[in-house]
Formats: C-alpha cells, sequence, structure tokens
C-alpha cells in the first residue's frame, strides 16, 4: 500500500483556515459564556463541579499565575525560571506544580503586550480547542484526504468530554498536540517529508510534555505503541526508518530531561511525592483499586462526568465501529493499540487476580519503577487521553469509510449527512451546559495595595495577611495580584507546600496575637506585609485587633482605606 497523499499545500491552507474558524466559532458557542469577557473572567467551577468547585477554582488561579511567571521570567531572567515568587524563601517554587511552558507561546506574548495575565490564560484555553481541531483533521486528512471525516474528526476529539469536562485544567486539557505525534510518525515511516516529520515529531513531544507532565508522559507512550504499531504494519521493509524515530525521540527526551531535573531535586528531597515507596497510597490509585477492571470499563461507555470523565460518548463509539469492521489496514491496528494502551494505564499499578490470590502488577507499575517523575503522578486515570485520542481518531476513519461506501452507490446526499450527524450526537452526549463565569480581578480592579507595591515594593518579600493553610483558594488569589508586581511572596498554593511555607503561614493564623508576628519575622526576612481589610470574613473587631498589633511594630507605608501596606523596619 503506498503512503497517503495529502491535498496540494494551497488547498491544505485554505481548507485549514476555514476548518479553524469552524472550531473557533464552535468554542465560542458550546462554551458560552466562557469567552465573552475573557479579560476580566475565568469559568465559574460551581456551575461544572457543584460542590467540589473551590478545589478546582484555585488550581484555574494557579494556572493563571504560572503562564504569567513563565512569560515573565524567560524575558527577564530565563536561568532562574523554576524560582518563582511564590513560597519565598524556598528554591525551585515553580517545580510544585506543572509549568505549563507548552501553552506560553498563546499566553504569554498577550500577558507581556497587556499585563493582563488572565486575557493570557483565556487565550490559551481557545487556541487549546481550535488546535484540537485542526491537528486531528490534518491526521485524518493524511489518511483518508476526505475533508467533511477530517473535519467532524476534529469536532469529535477537541469536545470529547474528557477535555471538555475538565474546562478548569488547561495543563491536562492540552491534548492538541498528540495528533501530531502521530502524524509526525507516519510521515517518517512513509517517507513522506521525512526530516519535516522527524521535526514535527520532536515539537508535537516537547510542546506535548511542557503543557503538562502527564501529557508528556502520555505523549511518549504514544509515539512508542504508536511508531510498533506502524512498523508491524508496513513489514520488514520499513524497519531502517525505525532509527529516526529513536533519534527524534532521543532528542525529544533529551530537552525534557533539563526541564525534569528540578522535580528530581524536590523529589529526592523529599518534598514532592514518589508513589512507589508509598505502595501508591493516594486516593487517586485506591479509586481505580475500588471499582475494578469491570467498574473502569463503565467509565468509557457509560455517560459519567464526575472527577476525571473518560465517556467516550456513543456516536464516536458507533462511528469507530466501520473503521476496525470494515477498513482493516493501517492505522486501525496502532489506533485500537493506543486506545487500549490507555485503558490499561488507567487501570493504575495493580489489579485483583482473576483468582483472587492478592493483585497483579500492571504497565503503570513498571514505568513508575524505571521512568524518572512517572512515580510522582497519583491519577491514573488522565492515561485516558490515550483512549480518547485513539477513539476519535477511529470514529474518524469510520465516518471516512461510511462516505466512501455511500458514495460509491451514488447516495451522495446520504454521504454529507454522516459526519454532521456523528457531530451532533457527540455533541448532545459531550457538552455539559449551563456554564458561568466569575470575575478575577485585574489591571485596575486589584486591591489598591497591590497596584501601589507594583510601583514602589523595590524588590523587597511580601507577606499577604490574612493567611493560613485552610483557604487555599484565597493563597492562590494571592498569586494571581502577585503577576502586577512580581515581588517575592511568603504565600502561594500547590498541592504539595514547602515545609517551611507552612511553618509561616501557621505562626500568621494565630495573628492578632502579637507573639506570632514576632514567630514570622523570626522565620522569613520581610520587607512588606499587605493587610487585606475588605475581602476577608473578618469580624470589625478582629480587624481592629489585626491593624493594632502590626501598627504597633510596623511602619504603616501605604492605607487605602480597603487595606494597609505596612513596612518591616530593616
Amino acid at each position: 500500500m503506498s503512503a497517503p497523499r495529502g491535498p496540494r499545500p494551497a488547498h491544505l491552507v485554505a481548507g485549514t483556515m476555514v476548518a479553524g474558524l469552524c472550531y473557533a466559532i464552535a468554542t465560542i458557542v458550546l462554551t458560552w459564556p466562557l469567552f465573552r469577557h475573557p479579560a476580566t473572567t475565568v469559568l465559574d467551577t460551581q456551575s461544572l463541579y457543584g460542590d467540589a468547585s473551590i478545589l478546582v477554582q484555585r488550581d484555574i488561579n494557579l494556572t493563571v499565575w504560572a503562564l504569567a511567571w513563565d512569560a515573565h521570567a524567560l524575558t527577564t531572567d530565563p536561568l532562574h525560571l523554576f524560582d518563582a515568587n511564590a513560597f519565598f524563601p524556598a528554591r525551585l517554587t515553580l517545580a510544585f506544580s506543572e509549568h505549563r511552558l507548552g501553552n506560553v507561546p498563546f499566553a504569554g506574548p498577550v500577558f507581556l503586550l497587556t499585563g493582563n495575565a488572565v486575557l493570557g490564560h483565556q487565550v490559551a484555553l481557545f487556541a487549546s480547542f481550535v488546535l484540537c481541531g485542526l491537528a486531528m483533521a490534518v491526521y485524518v486528512l493524511y489518511w483518508t484526504g476526505d475533508r467533511m471525516a477530517a473535519l467532524a474528526g476534529g469536532f469529535v476529539f477537541t469536545f470529547a468530554p474528557y477535555r471538555f469536562w475538565q474546562l478548569a485544567s488547561l495543563d491536562i486539557i492540552s491534548l492538541q498536540y498528540l495528533p501530531l505525534v502521530m502524524l509526525g510518525i507516519d510521515g517518517v515511516l512513509d517517507r513522506v517529508r521525512p526530516r519535516l516529520a522527524a521535526a514535527a515529531l520532536i515539537a508535537a513531544l516537547v510542546l506535548s510534555t511542557t503543557c503538562s507532565y502527564y501529557v508528556g508522559y502520555a505523549a511518549f507512550v504514544l509515539a512508542a505503541v504508536y511508531a510498533l504499531g506502524g512498523l508491524a504494519g508496513r513489514g520488514r521493509s520499513a524497519l531502517p526508518r525505525a532509527a529516526p524515530l529513536l533519534v527524534a525521540g532521543a532528542v525529544s527526551a533529551t530537552f525534557l530531561a533539563v526541564l525534569t531535573v528540578p522535580y528530581v531535586l524536590l523529589q529526592r528531597s523529599g518534598d514532592l511525592p514518589n508513589y512507589t515507596r508509598s505502595d501508591f497510597a493516594s486516593f487517586g490509585f485506591r479509586v481505580m483499586t475500588k471499582f475494578g477492571v469491570r467498574g473502569l470499563l463503565s467509565w468509557f461507555v457509560l455517560p459519567k462526568h464526575e472527577g476525571i470523565p473518560q465517556f467516550l460518548t456513543w456516536g464516536a463509539l458507533a462511528a469507530a465501529v466501520p473503521a476496525v469492521v470494515w477498513r482493516r489496514r493501517r492505522p486501525v491496528g496502532s489506533l485500537l493499540a493506543v486506545a487500549i494502551t490507555g485503558v490499561v494505564l488507567g487501570l493504575g499499578p495493580s489489579a485483583a487476580s482473576p483468582t483472587g490470590a492478592g493483585e497483579i502488577s500492571l504497565p503503570y507499575a513498571w514505568l513508575a519503577a524505571i521512568v524518572p517523575g512517572f512515580s510522582a503522578m497519583r491519577a491514573p486515570l488522565r492515561f485516558g487521553a490515550l483512549t480518547t485520542l485513539g477513539v476519535a481518531a477511529l470514529a474518524s476513519l469510520g465516518i471516512a469509510a461510511v462516505r466512501s461506501r455511500l458514495a460509491r452507490r451514488s447516495w451522495s446526499l446520504a454521504a454529507r449527512l454522516v459526519p454532521i450527524v456523528v457531530v451532533v450526537a457527540v455533541l448532545v452526549q459531550a457538552i455539559p451546559g449551563g456554564l458561568a463565569v466569575s470575575a478575577l480581578e485585574t489591571g485596575a480592579a486589584l486591591p489598591e495595595g497591590v497596584r501601589w507595591l507594583a510601583e514602589h515594593g523595590d524588590g523587597g518579600p511580601l507577606l499577604n495577611l490574612p493567611t493560613d493553610r485552610v483557604d487555599l483558594l484565597r493563597e492562590s488569589r494571592y498569586m494571581v495580584y502577585s503577576t502586577a508586581h512580581w515581588l517575592p511572596m511568603v504565600n502561594g498554593y500547590s498541592s504539595y507546600p514547602p515545609a517551611g511555607f507552612l511553618a509561616v503561614v501557621d505562626a500568621a493564623a494565630r495573628l492578632p496575637d502579637p507573639a506570632a508576628l514576632d514567630d514570622v519575622l523570626r522565620l522569613v526576612p520581610l520587607r512588606w506585609i499587605l493587610f487585606d481589610r475588605t475581602r476577608t470574613r473578618m469580624l470589625p473587631k478582629e480587624r481592629d485587633a489585626y491593624d493594632r498589633v502590626l501598627s504597633a511594630r510596623l511602619r504603616v507605608a501605604h492605607d487605602s482605606g480597603g487595606d494597609v501596606v505596612y513596612e518591616v523596619p530593616r
């Protein structure tokens, strides 16, 4: 079988622009009002997650801050990228969470031009939808030459429940480069512009991993499984072409190893978890043990949207059947292998033995034992992204197969309707509806004390009050505020905060006890303390007590009535 031939470059550019416009319009309509005011609002997670919303809202704030920090650090002091301004005076503080560099090409320029971190986040989120659709469409076009099937495949992948129901997690749903991993492998093996294909493979692997380590590990697993399937399907004659794939993988892994060093250092110091040492003692792993193989499979075929949604939609599953039954040639085998791999890794490190005698070790445990950093991940279900990718691609090939058969029988109207029917069926099952937005302060809406520090902070370390280890949403909001001044800041939010941070906030939580202020100043060298009077739930009596204690020891540098900036004597 000869290599597939795509459309001419001019037609491809025009088709890409039309498809991109379709995905852009659909994203705005289907997520309304998420992008109505992108400069001032983000997703209100209450509308999507209900009682668990506060846990997710702070992750949006964390992502807004991280994207802005990346842009700031890369343009001012790139060698200290990982020494972010949160959790002062700890080092490598960006590595206490995902660095999210893969989305900086979209969020970074927006933030640098406007100073608006919220707008940068929203642009990156919007771009992920459009690029997911385009990447899948180009992949399907490579194999089928069917523009309508390609356009429909982009919709199936872009608006899959896995992506749509995790709108609050930009780093997790940034799957836009995964179809390009497969396309790059195909280009190398089919000798279709092999140098460009190898470069695209490297870029797709690097960008996937820099979006999120969950997506990155999935991308490398995808590359290995899809390449092996591609080699098997092309026979022995294709074996010499494996060398460029190995080189591309090695180049990508070497680049990414440099970015992984801070995470490895924190894990060795005990600041980041190694779940192999604790026998995978985490809620994410226990969930898999509870549900088992049958329970996990039901997540893929039944409409469940809680947690990490895996529902593939009946429309996509039905459309994938013709590809498996009728096509029976590459890349169907490779895509089936990718989808099954996602299910197997989603089971986690072990599964109950069919005989009931103990548990069976699964590939997830093997990877955690040999791949650096893999053991720090705590949600194996996120490898379901591979299953979503595989089924969406198979559904696209299935649409093309059905259209081809109908066209041969001169049923042209039916052939045109097939992509529309599948897309509508998928969207009806996938779209949550009822989305809402919430305001996140930027620019002139920021607290006046924050804006004062942006002009007069002079690089001095800052503590925002009130603070404690309970209200993490408030801590994440302080991080967003810091994008206006970038002062080194004691406050911060992460699933794995440094121990020194907990000691300081525990001392600060005892305020307005005068001894608590002494403990804070002993633990960390501060220049500024910003006390927020208006955005707290304190009673007036407690706010006055704070003011008395702080004013007795510190100099009032700025008092807006709503908040007060105190300067700590040198």
